[in-house]
């Protein structure tokens, strides 16, 4: 419904709500090339990018698991790996771990910041990781997050981060 809205919103302001995701996006043939070079995994990150914890259960096992399906039909294999969208605290929780853990992936990362240790083992569908984001983008933050020096810092002292 949201989507709805605003192409009708962009519509009648002239705007196409295509454009910017035309320009700036893969297309399918471009994700096919790269899932095709042997160092490259492509994960699921859900249909519509939603908050999945303000989603009914429905809606939220919709979001996480139908989205395989789409990935098989246009790559050709099904992803294994799930990133959540929003996965903080109240973006993601046992609940939605636990669709991902029922869709079948074989691990799911949150956004909570951390590197994984052997801990990390019985939460593999609640695991942390590194963002590379606007912020943290030169080589040297990335070695120093990848160090693990970072987690209890950004974490009220823990090492083991997930849910």
């Amino acid at each position: 419904d949201l989507q709805a809205v605003l192409r009708d919103l962009a519509r009648a302001n002239g705007i196409d709500a295509d454009g910017p995701r035309l320009r700036t996006l893969m297309s399918w043939d471009e994700i096919r090339r790269i899932a095709a070079h042997p160092l490259v995994t492509i994960g699921a990150h859900t249909i519509n990018h939603s908050n999945l914890k303000r989603l009914s259960e429905a809606d939220a096992r919709h979001e996480v698991g139908d989205v395989r399906a789409m990935l098989q039909a246009e790559l050709g294999e099904m992803p294994r790996h799930f990133a959540y969208p929003y996965g903080y605290a109240s973006a993601v929780g046992c609940r939605e771990v636990g669709f991902a853990r029922d869709a079948g992936y074989t691990s799911a990362v949150t956004t909570r910041h951390g590197v994984l240790r052997a801990e990390h083992a019985g939460f593999l569908h609640a695991l942390p990781r590194i963002s590379v984001n606007g912020r943290y983008q030169s080589l040297a933050h990335i070695r120093t997050m990848l160090s693990g020096v970072t987690t209890p810092l950004a974490n009220a002292g823990k090492m083991v981060v997930t849910i």
